[in-house]
């Protein structure tokens, strides 16, 4: 079962884990409760034979041994199955997680940014999994403290009394301690997503920042800042916590005293039963003083889990669903029908506003076959377009037709199998696989290769690009041998030529694009390269949001001078 449920919004670590571990959850109690049991037998025989004043036989020894062995067998057991549990959590919150991004609308992914989803993926499964790690010292605590209480309340109910009165103000006091812990952890928390956004900064823009030491000394400045903010809350957060830590430790070594002075004073019990208490005291105090140092642990878990959800990532799908086969093979036309796409963001109080830009409504075919130039100025609307052609974006208004199958939520994904795209933003991946993932023909990979001039920068053995460590323009034609590997009949490049040497520029309009033609592959191509329009089948115009088609003499002035139409 999914970790999180958006029928049921909430991101309580227990709710979590009972919802999709229950029963693993309750396996994990069961064992707990009877390492307690066994605990609290071997108090009751250190008191029965050990503290009551008999004369000791050597046939008590194996029965003691046999006792601290099964001890050490449950705690042993208790303390794995809460290991294995919480990082079996860990591990399929971390899964989730991916695949919910994956399964995000780009466009939120895009709002969310970069670094917050960094920062989840890595620092709030740490704490996490950190969590986890404690966890079993809180749950066995807990457990055996209830098991030995019980038991205490067979030996004397007053007693008991006056020793969870004193254990409750204990804990009151620390639990204050603990919330500010809490705080400080939630500050830190925010802090983590400043600092991996200057992270990111300086990482990304380190040659220009080489080139501009006032911008590197303010955006290390802002660091040094950040990294100031974290210092002081996190010393905070220590400080809080080991003062919790202190105060529970010497409140349990004074119940100690507290438990003789009362036994004797109130004539409450007899001194064995009172040193059973201490004993008992001693024996609960480490597991106690352990629950209370991992509680911290848990609540900077719960904060980054309230973070992830926070996030607000697309429903958990377990499956990549296969396309269909006839959206693939069969289409002959797509078409928009008064198409048009504005950019959402979110204020400060959640609600979501329009951005200024606005991209109009679009009536547009694209036929099996063509091939199409798009150009338009920065910030037109060139790359929404394509993104809503390719169906990243999908269509906030009007609709986009597939012969005559109408494209919806149902069959989104199966349309974007159509395409093979390389933006102006793409990323290298470093594997090659065909539409179905599997290793493309080996000839074919080594054809391309060739035919992309790339066969003396690097090479592919085994599915793997052994070397993509080249320039942008190198980079984009091993894009382009992974879009062919793809088979896909669509193929989509932004700024494609943009960073070819002109020599491979002049190539890639007199001889790639024809071959590519001949291949049966359908050609979209954002471009400003005047002097190859004519490779073009249409030429269209994105200006502030409009999309016209090109021809005639508009046509001809733009092959001439596009700038002069921009």
């Amino acid at each position: 079962m999914a970790i999180f449920d958006t029928s049921a919004p909430d991101s309580h670590i227990w709710r979590l884990i009972w919802r999709s571990h229950r029963p693993a959850l309750i396996k994990v109690i069961l064992i707990n409760l009877v390492n307690a049991v066994v605990g609290v037998t071997t108090i009751a025989f250190i008191n029965r034979y050990l503290l009551s004043g008999q004369a000791l036989s050597w046939q008590l020894l194996p029965i003691f041994l046999s006792i601290i062995l099964a001890l050490l067998a449950t705690t042993f057991a208790a303390q794995w199955s809460l290991t294995n549990l919480g990082h079996a959590f860990v591990k399929q919150l971390r899964g989730e997680l991916l695949k919910r991004i994956l399964d995000t609308p780009s466009e939120q992914v895009s709002q969310i940014g970069t670094a917050k989803l960094l920062a989840s993926l890595s620092t709030d499964i740490q704490a996490i999994t950190a969590a986890f790690v404690r966890l079993p010292e809180l749950i066995q605590g807990v457990i055996l403290c209830v098991t030995a209480g019980i038991y205490l309340g067979v030996l004397s109910v007053p007693l008991l009394l006056v020793i969870i009165v004193w254990i409750a103000m204990t804990i009151l006091v620390s639990s204050k301690l603990v919330n500010h812990v809490y705080k400080h952890l939630a500050q830190i928390r925010l802090t983590n997503d400043a600092l991996y956004q200057d992270y990111q900064a300086i990482i990304q823009g380190e040659q220009e920042l080489k080139l501009h030491r006032p911008r590197a000394k303010h955006l290390y400045q802002i660091f040094v800042d950040h990294s100031e903010d974290y210092r002081r809350d996190i010393v905070k957060s220590d400080t809080y916590h080991l003062s919790a830590v202190n105060w529970s430790n010497i409140m349990m070594f004074a119940g100690i005293g507290l438990i003789l002075v009362v036994s004797q004073l109130f004539n409450f019990t007899s001194i064995a039963v009172a040193t059973t208490f201490c004993l008992t005291i001693l024996f609960i105090q480490s597991p106690l003083l352990h629950a209370v140092g991992a509680y911290p642990m848990l609540q900077s878990a719960q904060i980054a889990l309230a973070k992830i959800q926070s996030l607000k990532l697309g429903d958990y799908q377990p499956d990549f669903a296969p396309a269909s086969q006839w959206l693939r093979d069969d289409w002959e036309k797509i078409e928009f029908d008064e198409v048009s796409y504005s950019y959402q963001v979110a204020e400060e109080d959640g609600a979501m506003t329009k951005k200024n830009f606005e991209l109009q409504p679009i009536n547009f075919s694209l036929n099996r076959g063509d091939v199409i130039f798009l150009i338009g100025s920065n910030g037109s609307g060139k790359t929404t377009f394509a993104k809503l052609l390719t169906g990243i974006y999908p269509a906030k208004q009007g609709k986009i037709w597939l012969d005559d199958t109408l494209i919806d939520v149902d069959n989104l994904n199966n349309y974007r199998q159509l395409f093979s795209a390389i933006f102006s933003d793409f990323y290298l991946f470093d594997t090659v696989m065909d539409a179905e993932g599997q290793a493309p023909d080996d000839e074919l990979v080594e054809k391309w290769l060739n035919i992309l001039q790339m066969t003396s920068k690097t090479q592919v053995v085994n599915q793997k690009i052994n070397d993509i460590q080249l320039s942008q323009g190198q980079k984009k034609r091993l894009a382009m041998l992974l879009a062919i590997c793809d088979d896909k009949p669509i193929m989509l490049l932004d700024e494609w030529a943009a960073d070819q040497d002109p020599t491979f520029r002049r190539y890639f309009y007199h001889e790639l694009i024809p071959l590519l033609k001949n291949m049966g592959k359908t050609l979209f191509i954002i471009s400003h390269d005047d002097n190859y329009f004519s490779a073009a089948d249409r030429l269209l115009l994105m200006k502030e949001g409009t999309l016209v088609e090109l021809t005639g003499d508009t046509r001809a002035v733009a092959s001439h001078d596009a700038v002069s139409l921009l």
